[in-house]
């Protein structure tokens, strides 16, 4: 099943990123966990294949996102990438909304269609004083 999957990132000194991802997944119902695993599995194997420039990043730290930019989102190992935004995920460090209902438990289980409309949104500090 295709999926269209935007991570929006708000926060950036250039304004917000926008990266879609058309997602395949062979089932239509997922844990939360599973969705992330999904989405972070195949953003890696779009950059290997350099497909991708970069991963989304929603999970990376505001440091990373705001110092190195898209380009340098490069991915390490795919089972620590999805480690990272899975735990990422738990703290709080991002949020995913499928359509417009934020979604908070990382084991509730979805049935997603083709026409969700899905976000991942991470919200960057404000910096200065």
């Amino acid at each position: 099943m295709q999926l269209d999957v935007t991570t929006i990132i708000f926060g950036l000194p250039g304004g917000q990123r926008v990266v879609p991802l058309h997602l395949t997944l062979p089932v239509a119902t997922v844990t939360v966990q599973e969705l992330i695993a999904y989405k972070i599995q195949q953003e890696v194997a779009e950059c290997v294949a350099q497909q991708r420039s970069g991963l989304s990043g929603e999970y990376l730290a505001p440091e990373a996102l705001i110092n190195a930019g898209a380009e340098a989102c490069q991915p390490g190992p795919v089972a620590e990438e999805i480690a990272r935004a899975q735990e990422a995920f738990s703290k709080r460090g991002y949020m995913i909304v499928i359509d417009d209902q934020r979604i908070l438990d990382p084991h509730v289980v979805l049935t997603l269609h083709p026409q969700n409309q899905i976000e991942f949104i991470k919200i960057l500090p404000l910096v200065g004083g």
